[in-house]
Formats: C-alpha cells, structure tokens, sequence
C-alpha cells in the first residue's frame, strides 16, 4: 500500500492508484459476509466504511501538514466500528500509514505506538468478536506504518530528482539564452558595419558619377544582407561558419574597404568546431571594433602557439589611451574563459587584444 500527498491532484503521478490501495478494506468486509449481522448493523458498518473512504480519498490529496484531522477522523471511525467489526484492524492499518507517511520519526513512532496501546485496549479490554485481534492488527499496523515512512521517503527522493532536473534545465535555457544574446552581438555587430560601409561608399561614389563601383557596392551590400539574415537564423541553433580561414579573409577584405592595411601573419590554427566557432566570433567582434572605433590605418591579425597554446593578436595602430570592456569585449572574454583561456588588452603603442587558449579542450561553463 502507498500514497501521495501533494496537494495538487494533478502533480501526484500516485493518484491514480489510490483505489487500488483500498484492497485491504477486504479484512473488514469479509467479516460483514460471513457473521450474522442485522439489517441495522450492516447499515452501520457500510455508513462508516462509505465515511472512512471519503476521509482516505480527502487525506490522499492533502499535504502533510494538513493530514492531522483526517487521521484522527479515520482512527475515531476505526475505534467506533471495532466492537462491531473486527475486521477494523485494516482501518488502523490507514491510519498507521497516513501516520508513518506525514511525521517525522519520533511523532510517528509515538502515533503508532498510541495505534498499538488502542489495540491492546480493545483486545483485553473492551472485548472484541477475534481473540487474534491484537497480533495480526498489530503486525499489519506496524508494516503499513514502514510502508508509509518509505513512501514518504520515496517521493522526498523523487521531488528531489525533479528540482535538480528543473534546475538543469533552466541553467541549460540560461546558457543558450547567453550564447544566443553574444552570437548576435558578434554575428550583427560585423555585419550592420559592414552595410553602414557599404551605404558610405556607395554613396560617395554616386556623388562623383562612379556608377560601375557604386553599383558593385550595392551589390555587396546586398550580399552581406542576405548573409546576415542566414547568421541570424543559424544563431538559434548554433552559429555556421566557412572554416577560419574563409572568415579571415572575409575581415581582411572588411578591413580593406575601411581603408585599413591589413596583415594576417602566422598559420591560423585547427582545432574542433566548437572551438573554431568560439574563435571566429572573437576575431570578428574585434575587427567590428577596429573598424567602428579605431583612428588608425594598419591592423594585423597575429598567430602563434608554443608547445600547449595558441595565441592570437588583434592589434590596430590607432590611438588608444584606455579600453572600457563593453558588451563586445566582455562577450569576447567569456568566450575564452569557456575554453579555458584569457583576454589581454595592450594599448601602450596602438591597441593590441591578446587571446590565449590551450591546445587541449578545457571548456568550463
């Protein structure tokens, strides 16, 4: 026999088997069928069992912390069926298991124990139809009541398991949410300074009749469009990318078209596509800097490594007396702290950004 308690019906998986558990009313009514009793005896004994039930179904759906009137209304009915009916002992078996189920260790000892003492009263006492009365009652009172605390400790464990579960999930949703958020930053960031580029020079070159570049222009401008409505939509599920190499030469050419000169120096390296990605995003938030913030005309983009790490420059001869670490930056350094590397930021000649990332794997979130 086993119950749930929680006091939404609908969040209690046990419910649906609270009328199988009535299985053991069958030592009360056994008796009913079997001993000649009157029209009005029967009549008493089913209007306490129909009572009894309905206090068992109310208990079944109540919190612990609410069981107590339904537990002494259901040891009351016992009590008062017990000279009639000594089938009564699967009545106090409820009560025994309400008890066990909704109090600590030392209330629900004692409430069985006080269970017990009321059967001993009746069996020498009080007098009842069974001089078995006391040794099975006591048993199946007692086991019930182990049943209940087990229970109890069934669903604390089972509660337990969904709130790591529900604190996984929203941790995970948190996360992606924060991926999301830094993808867009980076992927948008590039792209929308790439088109207010594009529009300027467009611009400029239609002012001065130079219609065949203009119109080159405008087409670029509107392949970077389309490219950006494809990042967006890949940032949902995970930002895409051509390969390191293919996205360098994408911000060299950027670069170019902001009139930067622009260097890549070293051998990009390979790594897993987790990695890559973060990396892409980084160097392309950084460029998207350099071309909305720099006052200089040379940028290069430096790779080295030594025997366990990489290390990447992004360096720009603009003039730079500080750096504040906005919503770029900081995304920039997350990124490198996720696989287990740093961000530097040297503005003593120019503005130079250090990325350091081991060669092994180390992700942390």
């Amino acid at each position: 026999m086993s119950a749930g308690t929680n006091s939404a019906k609908s969040t209690n998986p046990e419910n649906k088997h609270a009328w199988i558990y009535l299985f053991n009313l069958g030592f009360y009514i056994l008796p009913m069928v079997i001993f000649p009793y009157s029209v009005g005896e029967l009549a008493v004994l089913i209007v306490a069992m129909l009572a009894f039930i309905g206090i068992y179904f109310y208990c079944y759906h109540v919190p612990p912390e609410r069981m107590l009137w339904p537990i002494l209304g259901m040891f009351a009915i016992a009590c008062a069926v017990t000279p009639l009916n000594s089938g009564s002992i699967a009545l106090f078996s409820y009560v025994g298991f309400f008890v066990g189920f909704a109090y600590r260790w030392p209330i629900a000892l004692a409430g069985v124990f006080g269970i017990l003492l009321t059967l001993a009263a009746f069996h020498y006492g009080l007098g009842t139809n069974w001089n078995l009365f006391l040794h099975y009652g006591a048993v199946i009172v007692v086991t019930v009541s182990i049943f209940g605390r087990v229970e109890r400790l069934r669903q604390r464990h089972s509660d337990a398991q969904k709130r790591s579960t529900h604190e996984i999930e929203r941790l995970a949703t948190s996360v992606e949410r924060e991926r999301i958020a830094r993808d867009l930053h980076d992927i948008l960031g590039h792209t929308l300074s790439s088109i207010i580029l594009k529009s300027d020079l467009a611009k400029a070159q239609l002012n001065k009749a130079q219609y065949a570049e203009a119109e080159k222009q405008l087409a670029e401008l509107s392949e970077i469009a389309r490219q950006s409505l494809s990042q967006v939509r890949q940032s949902v599920s995970g930002y895409k990318h051509g390969g390191l190499i293919l996205e360098l030469r994408r911000l060299q050419q950027r670069l170019q078209d902001a009139e930067f000169s622009t260097r890549i120096t070293g051998t990009p390296p390979v790594m897993d596509e987790k990695r890559e990605t973060a990396i892409v995003l980084a160097i392309t938030e950084l460029v998207t800097n350099i071309i909305r913030h720099s006052k200089g005309e040379e940028c290069e983009i430096q790779f080295d490594e030594n025997a366990d790490t990489y290390h990447i420059k992004i360096f720009d001869n603009g003039n730079c007396d500080d750096v504040t670490l906005g919503n770029g930056l900081t995304g920039v350094m997350l990124r490198m702290q996720e696989l287990g590397g740093s961000l530097t930021v040297d503005v003593k000649q120019g503005c130079a950004v250090n990325l350091k990332l081991p060669k092994q794997a180390e992700i942390t979130v």
